[in-house]
C-alpha cells in the first residue's frame, strides 16, 4: 500500500507540475497588438499536449507519460482603462486527460475529463497604443515601441476531488503578473519579450486530508514576428521556465529543473471579423524536466458595439 501511494503521490506531483509548467510557458506572440476599444472576441480553441518527465535511471518509477486534450473558449473585451487600452478576457478549459507510468516494470495508468480551473485576465497597454474607436483608430499609425502588464487570476472551480490523487482541477486559486513590451522594426519584424510570475495558495483539501503546496514559478518568453500583411503574421518564440519546489503534507518534493521550449505560431486573418492561428511548441528535454510537444488551433470572431 504504501508502494502505491508513494507511486500515486508522485503521479499527483509530476501531473500538477506539469499543467502549470504548461500554463507558465503557453506562448502569447503579439499581446501587446493594437486593436480599437469597445471591441468583443470571441475564441475557441483546441490544445493537444503530450509529454514525459525525464527521471534519473535509477527510479523504479520509469516511462511518465501524460497526454492531454484541452477544448476553450475565450471572451475578450477592449475598452478604455484610465485613459490607456484594457482587455479583460474570460476563459473556460475542458480536457480529456491521460497518464501513464511504469513502478518497477508494471504499468499503471489513469484518464480524468471535466472542466479546468477558469481564466479571468485583466491587461492594460501602459505605452505606445492610445484607446481608440474604430473610426479613429483607422487613421492611427501605430506606435513602434510598447510596453504593457497584465494580471492573471484562476479560481479553484474545476473538477476536484480529494478522494483522487489526480484531478484536473486544482483545488486553488493561483495569480499571474506579468509585464511585456515589443518593439516593431522596418514595419515587417516585431521583437518582443515577456516576463511572468505565478503564485499559488494552498491546496488544504489534498488526497487523505493532506496538503499541498507551491512555490512561485518564473517564466521568461522572447518572440521574434514577422507580418507578411495586416492580420498576417509568423511567430517564432523561445521560453524559459523555472517551476520552483512543491511540498506534499509539508515534505519538499523532487525540484524540476529550468524548462526551456521553442515554438512557431501562424495567424491568418480570413476576413474583417474571422481570423485563425496555428501555433506548435516543443520541449527541449533534459535530467528531471519536462520534455513536451503542444498543438493549438485557434478560431476567433471580432465584432465591435454598434453605436
Amino acid at each position: 500500500m504504501k508502494r502505491i501511494l508513494t507511486y500515486g503521490m508522485l503521479l499527483f506531483f509530476t501531473f500538477k507540475t506539469f499543467d502549470s509548467t504548461i500554463k507558465a510557458q503557453a506562448f502569447e506572440p503579439r499581446i501587446l497588438s493594437d486593436i480599437p476599444i469597445k471591441g468583443n472576441i470571441f475564441v475557441a480553441s483546441y490544445v493537444y499536449s503530450e509529454g514525459d518527465i525525464l527521471l534519473d535511471v535509477a527510479s523504479p518509477v520509469q516511462d511518465l507519460e501524460s497526454s492531454v486534450n484541452t477544448l476553450v473558449i475565450a471572451y475578450a473585451r477592449t475598452f478604455k482603462l484610465f485613459n490607456k487600452l484594457g482587455k479583460i478576457d474570460a476563459i473556460i478549459p475542458y480536457a480529456f486527460a491521460d497518464f501513464s507510468g511504469r513502478l518497477n516494470g508494471i504499468a499503471a495508468t489513469t484518464s480524468r475529463s471535466g472542466f479546468g480551473d477558469p481564466i479571468i485576465r485583466l491587461s492594460m497597454i501602459i505605452v505606445g497604443s492610445d484607446p481608440l474607436e474604430l473610426k479613429d483608430f483607422i487613421k492611427h499609425k501605430p506606435d513602434k515601441f510598447k510596453f504593457g502588464a497584465g494580471i492573471r487570476i484562476s479560481p479553484p472551480l474545476g473538477q476536484y476531488d480529494s478522494s483522487k490523487l489526480i484531478n484536473l482541477g486544482t483545488n486553488r486559486w493561483t495569480f499571474k503578473i506579468g509585464f511585456g513590451a515589443s518593439y516593431t522594426f522596418v514595419n515587417k519584424f516585431v521583437l518582443e519579450g515577456q516576463i511572468k510570475s505565478w503564485f499559488f495558495t494552498q491546496n488544504q483539501d489534498f488526497f487523505n486530508g493532506g496538503t499541498v503546496t507551491q512555490n512561485p514559478l518564473f517564466s521568461a518568453q522572447l518572440h521574434l514576428t514577422y507580418i507578411f500583411k495586416p492580420g498576417v503574421w509568423l511567430s517564432g518564440s523561445v521560453g524559459q521556465t523555472n517551476s520552483g519546489v512543491t511540498y506534499i503534507n509539508g515534505i519538499e518534493q523532487e525540484k524540476i529543473n529550468t524548462n526551456t521550449k521553442y515554438g512557431l505560431t501562424f495567424s491568418y486573418r480570413v476576413n474583417k471579423k474571422n481570423g485563425l492561428k496555428i501555433a506548435f511548441t516543443n520541449g527541449i528535454p533534459n535530467q528531471y524536466a519536462f520534455d513536451y510537444t503542444s498543438l493549438v488551433i485557434f478560431y476567433n470572431f471580432l465584432w465591435f458595439d454598434k453605436k
